[in-house]
């Protein structure tokens, strides 16, 4: 959900005690991949406008779509889905009769002379003094001829005046725009101002000379530094963790709340909007946990910074019967079909022709990682299908489990049928394992065939039931 996440990340630079009341946040979702010009815009406060002062035959148009994606600030710009972003932004794109919506990309030529306005709805500032417009951009063009601004309007839109010249941000390699923010207090006459309108406006002129990006806005909020009733907080159950583990974060926010929402970019929130939840953190780093809580259209915001160290990844290889793990950890403990091997504490195992399933866990300065599965199958039924080797090794009395050398791409039916070709048992082998354990019971010693596949492939093995 982009509009929760995007609102979240306005504070990425708060420290923990910083508050702030957000009263309006625009966030652009479109739910338009390209092409929707700013004029079919309408957002969760009312429509967007699109207003051009002259121009060529070929003027550059505001968009809003995921053509280009919001970031937060420091990443580089790109489409909706090429990377974890937040979604669709207003941008400054092409002409719609010409090249269209290329994103934050424009034409420079003489036939493309632009000055052109994305104008928002009325905003109510009723209530509010002090009043922050805050928003994330990308900017290049060419100084003040090819340029992005943002004016103000404290009368509906009769009068405008120019608020900010944004600076232009910094471009990565490949031509992309790197995300940045800007920040700037409205006039005194926004304060308590039920018919205030904001604007970004880009100009370029047509000397063909002009570098792109162009203009792209994201996560537009105002906010006020007013005392609350009411303050966000969060209490977590660690701040200092390892990769692909999770902690616990539960809302201590007082005074009346009406909503919280959690958001930390980067890892994964298992529900934003309970208290308390798990955030997950696939790898390691430093990330910004945040809560909002909700009163009325007022919000107020609390964060706190995760440390999440890295955990060793070993990888296992085999030589004859010696399995050697790579990297250097502080210790090891080998495994065989998923039970600890007693004594098994060395970067080395020599599994002495026992078959079975062999893993190693290694522990780095606290932090546990797992290697890949090396199946050994040596005295046991094997065979090869759709690029795998399956074999089948009994476990128990009446217990037999089943191996792969891959884990499988799609679930598979699991069939056992004696020598008349009864069948015995049906079950299922789940996709992604790389083992899977059945049990028959009572049945007496002797061979028995054992199919596993689905409608793609097929293997059969013999299973020498002891």
């Amino acid at each position: 959900m982009k509009r929760i996440t995007t609102i979240l990340s306005l504070f990425l630079f708060s420290a923990l005690s910083s508050h702030a009341q957000i009263f309006w946040v625009e966030n652009f979702e479109s739910g338009s991949t390209s092409g929707m010009g700013v004029s079919s815009y309408t957002g969760p406060n009312g429509a967007w406008n699109g207003a051009s002062t002259g121009g060529g035959l070929y003027a550059n148009e505001w968009y809003v779509s995921c053509a280009e994606q919001g970031h937060i600030t420091g990443a580089c710009g790109d489409i909706c889905g090429a990377s974890s972003g937040l979604g669709a932004t207003l941008h400054l794109g092409g002409s719609a009769s010409f090249t269209g919506d290329m994103g934050a990309s424009y034409l420079a030529s003489s036939l493309s002379v632009t000055n052109a306005a994305a104008q928002s709805p009325i905003i109510n500032c009723s209530g509010h003094t002090g009043i922050t417009l805050s928003f994330y951009y990308i900017e290049n063009g060419e100084g003040t001829d090819d340029d992005g601004s943002v004016y103000y309007s404290p009368d509906g839109g009769t009068t405008w005046s120019v608020l900010l010249n944004t600076a232009k941000t910094t471009t990565c390699s490949g031509g992309q725009g790197q995300w940045g923010h800007a920040s700037i207090a409205l006039p005194s006459s926004a304060n308590n101002n039920a018919n205030v309108r904001i604007a970004f406006v880009w100009i370029n002129d047509a000397d063909a000379t002009g570098t792109d990006p162009s203009y792209a806005i994201d996560s537009v909020s105002l906010s006020t530094s007013a005392t609350t009733t009411f303050n966000a907080s969060f209490t977590t159950s660690t701040i200092t963790i390892c990769e692909d583990s999770c902690i616990t974060v539960t809302s201590t926010s007082t005074g009346t709340i009406d909503s919280v929402h959690w958001s930390a970019p980067g890892a994964t929130v298992t529900s934003a909007t309970t208290t308390p939840t798990t955030i997950c953190f696939p790898t390691s780093g430093s990330y910004t946990v945040h809560l909002y809580a909700h009163s009325g259209t007022n919000v107020d915001s609390a964060s706190s910074t995760i440390t999440v160290n890295p955990a060793p990844h070993p990888m296992v290889t085999s030589s004859g019967t010696t399995l050697t793990t790579t990297g250097v950890s502080a210790t090891y403990q080998w495994y065989k079909n998923d039970t600890a091997i007693a004594g098994a504490t060395s970067a080395t195992y020599n599994y002495s022709g026992a078959y079975g399933s062999y893993y190693v866990i290694a522990d780095s300065g606290g932090c546990k990682g797992m290697s890949n599965i090396i199946i050994h199958t040596v005295g046991v039924a094997q065979v090869s299908a759709n690029g795998a080797s399956y074999s089948i090794a009994q476990s128990g009395t009446d217990i037999f489990t089943l191996y792969t050398t891959q884990p499988l791409t799609a679930d598979m039916n699991v069939q056992v049928f004696d020598a008349t070709g009864r069948q015995l048992l049906r079950d299922e082998w789940r996709a992604g394992s790389t083992s899977g354990q059945y049990s028959i019971t009572g049945l007496p010693t002797g061979i028995y065939i054992v199919r596993i596949g689905n409608a793609d492939n097929s293997a059969v093995l013999k299973w020498l039931k002891r």
